[in-house]
């Protein structure tokens, strides 16, 4: 497991290398990394190991990345298996995670949930000031568990990854790719006022990242090449200039998470579940 924490005095700090942050009595290992409006926890799950979430006062997501037969339990709801790559939308509430066979699942919550925060290995760290805080949702999702298959969903060139959301969260979930990524055709760019949080679950990446000239000298810093396998977490703070390149043969899988929703996004007509936030309850 490889975690990098990108902090504002230092373009690439590695907070933790190996030692995941929890580990459950029945094996379950868990690494979580937090920006200012969300954390993201990567699990490897363990057969008839529960991850057990109560009260969250918001929606969180789940990222299932293969066929292990996930089973999600919400509050009365009727148990929902996964059998297949999805992301889940689940309630906020009191909900359980558990595999009938040993897989890796990501999940991501908000910055309201307290308890998931402090579990980050970079907690302490304290939030970036460059970062938007988190604002109250203005939409609502539904309280029933939504399943969004990946196979169910094609690649459409005009389309940008594949970008759900919650309330007020975000994420991109590429199409895996297979070999390295074309060196001519790098999209390095930068975002002024909130973070990303990059995780990939296969394959060997490098982050290009880049630290803007200011008029104080020493806030320059040099270019960092950040080597990550996976899974790993990479945090990306305001005003970095970054891009990411797969690197080495074999599939790779990489997913940015946001918080709040991105409105660019929004407005292109990206989000794919963007009808079950318009305002108020489906």
């Amino acid at each position: 497991m490889s975690i990098a924490t990108l902090t504002g005095a230092a373009v690439v700090d590695e907070v933790a290398a190996r030692d995941p942050d929890r580990v459950s009595a029945g094996g379950s290992r868990t690494w979580s990394v937090c920006g200012r409006n969300f954390v993201v926890a990567i699990t490897e799950l363990t057969t008839g190991d529960r991850l057990t979430e109560h009260d969250l006062p918001d929606e969180y997501l789940l990222l299932v990345q293969d066929d292990a037969l996930v089973g999600v339990e919400h509050a009365g709801q009727p148990r929902v298996t996964v059998a297949a790559p999805a992301l889940v939308v689940i309630p906020a509430g009191t909900s359980t995670v558990s595999t009938a066979a040993p897989t890796t699942v990501v999940r991501v919550f908000t910055a309201r949930c307290d308890e998931q925060m402090r579990r980050a290995v970079n907690h302490t760290a304290g939030a970036d000031p460059r970062t938007a805080p988190l604002p109250e949702p203005t939409e609502h999702g539904s309280d029933r568990i939504r399943v969004h298959r990946l196979s169910d969903i094609p690649v459409q060139e005009s389309r940008f990854g594949r970008i759900f959301r919650t309330a007020s969260l975000m994420v991109n979930w590429f199409p895996a790719q297979d070999g390295p990524r074309d060196t001519e055709r790098l999209t390095p760019h930068s975002h002024a006022d909130f973070e990303q949080m990059s995780v990939t679950l296969a394959g060997d990446y490098v982050h290009h990242l880049r630290v803007p000239w200011t008029a104080r000298m020493s806030q320059w810093r040099d270019d960092e090449h950040a080597e990550v396998g996976s899974p790993s977490m990479t945090l990306i703070p305001p005003t970095v200039i970054h891009t990411t390149r797969a690197v080495g043969p074999g599939l790779h899988t990489l997913i940015d998470v946001f918080a709040p929703p991105r409105a660019d996004f929004l407005a292109q007509g990206w989000v794919l579940n963007s009808g079950d936030y318009q305002g108020g309850r489906p």
